[in-house]
């Protein structure tokens, strides 16, 4: 364990709507980005991931969350077990749902809802009416992979684990 700086990254993307605007969001552990995609967990010496959405990065928020104690080794095995590739779904299991689980497991904080409102009202709309895939033409399909993803669980599991109380559930594979 050592005591490590941890910040949130945060770029917003699309045009922006009133009070409906989507982000991208990561997390740094002294100055070593972890990030989520489709290709799984990525880590970069700097906000990489941010770069597809704000090129010089004059749009993206550090947010300081302090200093904390980080065993690196263990939270990366956690959440590489938890954010593997093929998991990825834009509106359950995305950026934001990453950083949530890893702001709960270094900080015991939560990704604060403002940067998660715009996916949970598109899951909602397209859990009952399927529009995000009508808007989207077939472009979003829901990965089933994703399907019950909970990041609170997750970040609890992954605190088990990365304290060597129990080994992960049965159930846990079902989020992964």
């Amino acid at each position: 364990l050592r005591r490590s700086q941890v910040q949130l990254v945060v770029t917003p993307i699309w045009p922006p709507l009133p009070q409906l605007q989507a982000y991208h969001s990561s997390v740094l552990i002294d100055g070593v980005e972890y990030s989520f995609s489709n290709r799984g967990m990525a880590m970069a010496e700097c906000p990489r991931s941010h770069l597809a959405f704000s090129s010089r990065l004059e749009a993206t928020m550090f947010i300081d969350y302090g200093t904390h104690l980080v065993d690196i080794q263990a939270f990366r095995s956690v959440m590489r077990q938890h954010f593997v590739a093929g998991t990825y779904d834009m509106l359950q299991k995305n950026c934001n749902s990453f950083t949530d689980t890893a702001l709960q497991l270094l900080t015991g904080q939560r990704l604060p809802p403002m940067y998660r409102r715009l996916e949970a009202l598109g899951y909602e709309v397209d859990k009952r009416a399927n529009l995000v895939q009508a808007a989207t033409v077939g472009a979003y399909e829901p990965n089933p992979s994703a399907d019950g993803f909970d990041a609170s669980r997750v970040a609890h599991a992954c605190h088990l684990e990365v304290a060597g109380a129990v080994r992960v559930p049965s159930m846990w594979p079902h989020f992964c």
